[in-house]
């Protein structure tokens, strides 16, 4: 029988080629659905919303919409959205994008019920055409996962949540004449050279990250790792959300996320030599702030592990561990969460293995699961009709 970390692996290794197999299939049946509601003229606001990884695809995805598809654009979580922005700010002029890799959350379907309600365009995505979300979705996109690969903390969802968005935006951008088909063509053709960077950068840093565990998991080592601070800005802050809860689902090892700039007012007064920084930064708006804050990262002692580019010297210097994103340099910031996500989920995988643990242990703990299934499935949805009623 697999372990979780066999089959995670297996789904780090599809990703790659679910961009290829869905990607032009997906921005023809977007463009289609926008169409039918005279999408040019009538959006003049996105909202993406979802829990858990599907909310953090919409934080990554949001830079995306902003620049290529011209409107004005906001990804926040499902229960936020639902209860306290859709009742007053949706309108007919909106569109909800409503993510749930599952097709079961409860407050991720509650928001696209109320979207409707409020007379916007209301579209679910998800990889389960037949679930909850399904059913009360208006509009659908669904992607079809590689079978068989089993149960593993979800990496391949996220990448499917990223792609119908990247796709969703694409087309959005070409009916607002923000993109012509130049710009869509490159689009396409840029998302296929980030699919080769993320199998190179996935063969290239794992052996870099089993080396690191060795050396710092180690009792021995009066640096051994007790808590992560995942850093991060701009289309990768849902990056380092997402990291969290990959380390947090594979091997139950609790971690912050944070702001790089946010950083230098809160963690950086708790690191300590047993706390490892792992530093996002990509060659875009956040890098030199990223630099000045690594700098900091040495005055207390902590330990510094950057994901950067190959080719980036200065900040390869600056790190204690360095894990390099292979194949591709000067990654546009906006298709950075492509990529820059795939040495998270292998550090996630082998630390996992290391400690031969996973994180939620439902196999042992069938009451823990049930609980957290009703928590997140069983929860009353409430329409705003019924809110307006009292009921």
């Amino acid at each position: 029988m697999e372990t979780n970390v066999e089959i995670m692996a297996k789904h780090i290794s599809a990703q790659a080629e679910m961009f290829g197999r869905y990607a032009k299939d997906l921005y023809q049946k977007c463009l289609t659905m926008l169409k039918k509601y005279d999408a040019k003229d009538r959006i003049k606001k996105v909202y993406i919303t979802g829990c858990g990884d599907s909310y953090f695809a919409g934080i990554c995805v949001r830079d995306f919409f902003l620049n290529y598809a011209g409107v004005h654009t906001e990804a926040r979580h499902a229960m936020e959205l639902s209860r306290y922005i859709l009742p007053y700010e949706v309108d007919e002029n909106s569109l909800v994008v409503s993510i749930s890799a599952s097709g079961a959350v409860a407050r991720t379907a509650e928001c696209a019920i109320r979207a409707g309600e409020k007379g916007a365009i209301s579209i679910g995505i998800t990889t389960n055409p037949k679930g909850r979300l399904a059913e009360v979705a208006p509009d659908l996109l669904s992607i079809q996962l590689a079978e068989n690969l089993g149960l593993a903390p979800g990496t391949q969802s996220y990448c499917a949540s990223l792609l119908s968005l990247y796709c969703l935006g694409t087309a959005l951008g070409y009916l607002n004449g923000t993109i012509g088909d130049t710009q869509v063509n490159h689009i396409f053709s840029y998302i296929a050279e980030t699919c080769e960077a993320m199998r190179k950068t996935a063969e290239a840093d794992s052996s870099l990250i089993r080396k690191y565990i060795e050396a710092y998991f180690k009792e021995s080592n009066p640096f051994k790792v007790d808590m992560y601070h995942v850093l991060a800005e701009g289309p990768n802050w849902g990056t380092a959300q997402f990291a969290v809860m990959k380390l947090l689902e594979a091997a139950g090892f609790d971690s912050i996320a944070q702001g790089i700039e946010e950083w230098a007012h809160s963690q950086y007064f708790t690191t300590r030599p047993s706390t490892h920084t792992i530093v996002i930064a990509p060659k875009g708006k956040c890098h030199e702030r990223a630099l000045e804050i690594l700098g900091a990262v040495t005055v207390k002692d902590g330990k510094k592990i950057v994901i950067g580019e190959e080719n980036d010297d200065e900040l390869r210097r600056a790190a204690d561990i360095y894990l390099p994103i292979i194949g591709m340099g000067n990654i546009e910031e906006e298709f950075s969460p492509l990529v820059y996500a795939i040495p998270l989920e292998l550090l996630a995988m082998h630390i996992s293995d290391h400690l031969g643990r996973s994180g939620f242990d439902f196999e042992n703990k069938p009451w823990v699961k049930e609980e957290n299934f009703r928590q997140i499935f069983g929860s009353r949805i409430v329409t705003l009709k019924e809110e307006e009623d009292g009921r």
